[in-house]
């Protein structure tokens, strides 16, 4: 009973942290968290894998496609430079940045429509495609980093740690209810307008990237941001550099995982729409963790959280064995190693940034925020041309996704085994409350 009323207090206090976030104050993120959800969700991953699918790539290629967004993130390195030359004017340089990534479907709805058409080879609406979300994928990762640092500079600690996890939250709970309509969408668009449908989600999500610039636009102006001198050494911290090494590690067993919508189509012989559901399964589950690890963080400790997070990601993979053809619940498998995976990278991502900002208050954010998003890239990259390799060598079927699943659960309770913690879950600085979230009265 004990526990129960735990539970109920604790789903209580997210509730009433929801409703204020539903202030009229924070409508601006409102409006960054909505339209950043119809971009991602409709010019992601969900829907390119199967498209590159449909145009006739080979897996182990859909699968190298898929990390160059990660790959081309490692640019992150570069934004110090970049700010020192615009004399820190975070501002100018984020919205350039977001403005190449979230505009992305206009470029991809053109590229499909011209395959379609067969104005180009299939081959070259491919690499097209590849080019795009390499480009455009690694841009809107890092605008979104450095939106990070922009909501540091413009909150005070307490409510930054309120609102970051929110936006996230609405970002990927809105997507979750859009997936679910557009898997319908595409099984049934593909049989009465072929590639086209592609096309017109596509181009929504360039639409909804210019509504998300002009909510980004309206956020307080950081003015200009404080960047280390070229050619100083940053941050030197021991602790730091133990946990951006494990960081690389654990992308890189996140990168040799296999992405669930190949395996469903191509071994299962699942529809494009089931591949379209897990992503909105996915989301879904990132939605319910983010808001129940947002509250969490913002009162204890983000290492414990962390390596739960690596058990969660690394069971998923394991779990994942289970889905063998001829296993008549394969497609149930998958949904559970869908929603179990997305919930541990939801709680990954809030609490590896949140360890980050922790290691360096104080210190040269810009430069550490380069450091980690370079690790993370580069241990996606190796872990996801791994992953490609494989597919390629091996003949396509269980047993090489079955190197996959392991590999890539192995690693992540290797790291969750490694990696440092904190004395006690109740580990934590700058507690909010949400008296202290509320504007002041006025006269």
């Amino acid at each position: 009973m004990q526990h129960l009323a735990s539970l109920g207090g604790a789903l209580r206090t997210m509730g009433r942290e929801w409703r204020a976030f539903g202030d009229r104050r924070y409508r601006t993120f409102h409006g960054i968290g909505t339209s950043a959800a119809v971009a991602s969700a409709l010019a992601g991953d969900g829907l390119t894998i199967p498209l590159l699918l449909a145009l006739g790539a080979h897996p182990a290629l859909a699968t190298v496609i898929g990390v160059l967004p990660f790959a081309g993130s490692a640019a992150q390195l570069l934004v110090p430079e970049l700010l020192r030359r615009l004399a820190g004017n975070l501002r100018l340089l984020t919205l350039a940045i977001l403005a190449v990534g979230e505009t992305r479907g206009f470029v991809l709805a053109a590229v499909t429509l011209l395959a379609w058409a067969q104005a180009i080879p299939a081959g070259v609406a491919i690499a097209g495609i590849a080019l795009v979300m390499s480009i455009g994928g690694a841009a809107t990762t890092i605008g979104g980093t450095n939106l990070l640092g922009w909501y540091g500079v413009i909150l005070p600690d307490p409510e930054r740690r309120f609102v970051a996890p929110r936006v996230m939250g609405i970002t990927l709970g809105l997507g979750a209810v859009l997936l679910v309509p557009v898997a319908l969408l595409v099984q049934a668009g593909l049989a009465l307008i072929g590639l086209r449908v592609y096309a017109i989600l596509f181009a929504l999500a360039g639409l909804a990237g210019l509504v998300e610039l002009a909510a980004v636009r309206r956020l307080p102006n950081p003015g200009r941001v404080r960047v280390a001198a070229r050619g100083a050494s940053g941050i030197q911290s021991a602790e730091l550099d133990r946990f951006l090494r494990a960081i690389t590690v654990a992308a890189f067993g996140a990168g040799f995982g296999p992405y669930l919508s190949i395996y469903a189509i191509s071994v299962l012989g699942l529809p494009a729409g089931f591949a379209i559901l897990l992503a909105a399964l996915a989301s879904a589950a990132s939605l319910v963790s983010s808001t129940i690890v947002g509250s969490l963080l913002a009162r204890g400790s983000s290492s414990r959280t962390l390596r739960v997070s690596f058990l969660l990601r690394g069971g998923s993979m394991i779990l994942g064995l289970l889905a063998f053809p001829g296993n008549p619940a394969a497609w149930l498998v998958l949904c559970l190693v869908a929603i179990l995976a997305a919930a541990g990278a939801a709680a990954g991502t809030l609490a590896a940034n949140e360890r980050l900002l922790r290691l360096t208050a104080g210190a040269d954010l810009i430069g550490a925020q380069g450091r980690f998003v370079a690790g993370t890239a580069l241990g996606l990259t190796s872990g996801q041309v791994a992953n490609g390799l494989l597919l390629a060598l091996l003949p396509l079927g269980y047993p090489a996704f079955a190197i996959l699943f392991a590999v890539s659960g192995i690693t992540r309770f290797v790291v969750a085994a490694r990696v440092e913690v904190s004395a006690s879950w109740s580990t934590s600085t700058m507690v909010h409350r949400l008296d202290d979230l509320r504007p002041p009265k006025s006269g």
